[in-house]
């Protein structure tokens, strides 16, 4: 039998940080991580083996940084657990002194007749999966992606700019319904439509069509779509498997239930990651947000707290920051949008404002930015953030996701210090983010005034 100080399962972007926090907070521990996949993936860039990389090999997660930590990797699966010892499915047996679980999430296979066809794909984190997702990609001509999601979009975008013909089907009346405000989602709508996609909303799949091979599917309208293939994103639910075989308490639709240092019902096993249940940082709602930020940022609590506490509620919850680029145009997100405060009884009030990211506007490069912030009416709180633009827009949400999480107010980000030069950023006359911010002040003003 092998003995660990410290066990990691899983191999993602949770276990992968976790392991290596450990190890520099614990430099003389003996260290394991235990995954089913010979090689780790990348999750956020499986869409992109599509068509930008071209080999699934190019989106692999290296294993040199665990090994240069010396950290254990062991390639199997655990089937059952006993005290503090493990046996994997090939009964070698490994005990530990803390477990560490990163079993990340998996997609939800939606009961359609037909989903089992030759030629229906879902997304899954599986590298020998992938090659066969990317070979019958690239072999397909015209082909049907249901799932309007981050995923869904990024997929369809890989597609049109591998030059297919793209039908995207999703049943909510707007793409990215539940993270953008309808005239940003609107935006994102027509870039994918002016590059070629059909886009179907409000219609969900009620057959896939073909005698072994799919060939089609008919939807809830009426309608038939005529496809090669198909690949379905329509969701992802948290791995919980190993949790309920260990006798660990769970929330089968949000995760592993987890304390404030994401410890588990046993004070020996702890859960980051997707198959940690997470709760939003504003409204303390159980959130069903699966970011490789946020498992990153759990997997460094988790590795620097096994054997004590270093860092004190180091963890606020789940912003949900995005960001994600569909033909010309770059988009982000973090917070509440302008929907979820209302749907909340949250009284806010938004400011927006248009620029360039650069100085002056006709540089090279230069591409418009349209913002729109929304603070608490009351606090002066920064809630939330979406944004549309190009590429410095990823950078911009960061910023904004740090002020969130700082609880600024419309005032201090109002006379923040910032670095601006004309080659990389926004003039400091117009820069988004301040004027933005002076534009929901004026608002407030106004309509404090006239209530008066």
């Amino acid at each position: 039998m092998q003995h660990y100080d410290v066990i990691i399962i899983g191999g993602g972007p949770a276990g992968f940080q976790a392991a290596l926090s450990a190890r520099k907070s614990n430099p003389k521990v003996s260290i394991a991580l235990i995954r089913k996949e010979k090689k780790a993936l990348i999750p956020c860039g499986i869409p992109y083996v599509l068509h930008s990389l071209k080999s699934v090999d190019d989106d692999i997660l290296p294993d040199e940084p665990l090994q240069k930590h010396k950290i254990d990797i062991i390639i199997g699966e655990v089937s059952r657990r006993e005290d503090h010892t493990l046996q994997l499915s090939d009964k070698r047996q490994i005990s530990f002194k803390k477990l560490v679980l990163a079993t990340g999430s998996r997609p939800v296979f939606p009961s359609i007749p037909g989903v089992e066809k030759e030629g229906v794909f879902f997304v899954k984190k599986e590298y020998d999966y992938l090659i066969k997702l990317q070979g019958a990609a690239r072999s397909s001509k015209n082909i049907l992606v249901i799932g309007g999601g981050y995923i869904g979009v990024e997929i369809a975008d890989e597609l049109l700019r591998a030059g297919k013909h793209v039908t995207l089907i999703e049943m909510l009346p707007s793409l990215l319904a539940t993270t953008m405000d309808p005239e940003f989602s609107s935006d994102l709508h027509a870039e994918l439509e002016n590059h070629g996609a059909k886009i179907i909303l409000g219609c969900k799949v009620i057959q896939f069509t073909g005698k072994d091979q799919f060939d089609g599917a008919d939807l809830d309208n009426g309608d038939h779509i005529e496809a090669d293939m198909a690949i379905l994103s329509v969701g992802y639910k948290p791995n919980l498997e190993i949790a309920v075989t260990f006798g660990l308490e769970t929330e089968k639709n949000y995760g592993i239930i987890v304390d404030e240092y994401l410890r588990t019902s046993d004070p020996d096993i702890l859960a980051a990651g997707d198959c940690a249940l997470h709760k939003n940082s504003i409204t303390g709602k159980a959130s069903r947000v699966m970011l490789a930020s946020t498992a990153m940022a759990q997997g460094r609590l988790v590795g620097s707290n096994l054997f004590r506490i270093s860092f004190v509620k180091n963890f606020q919850g789940t912003l949900g920051s995005f960001a994600t680029k569909v033909g010309n145009f770059s988009f982000g997100v973090s917070g509440l949008t302008e929907l979820e405060a209302k749907e909340l009884g949250i009284h806010y009030f938004t400011g927006e404002h248009d620029s360039v990211d650069r100085h002056p506007g006709k540089l090279p490069g230069a591409t418009k930015i349209h913002i729109k912030l929304l603070f608490a009416r009351y606090s002066h709180v920064l809630l939330g953030a979406q944004i549309r633009g190009g590429d410095s827009v990823g950078e911009l949400v960061n910023m904004i996701s740090v002020m969130i999480q700082k609880r600024m107010t419309d005032m201090e980000i109002d006379t923040i210090q910032i670095g601006t030069h004309p080659l990389l950023t926004s003039s400091p006359i117009a820069y988004p983010v301040i004027n933005a911010t002076s534009n929901a002040i004026e608002k407030w003003f106004h309509k404090t005034t006239e209530e008066l």
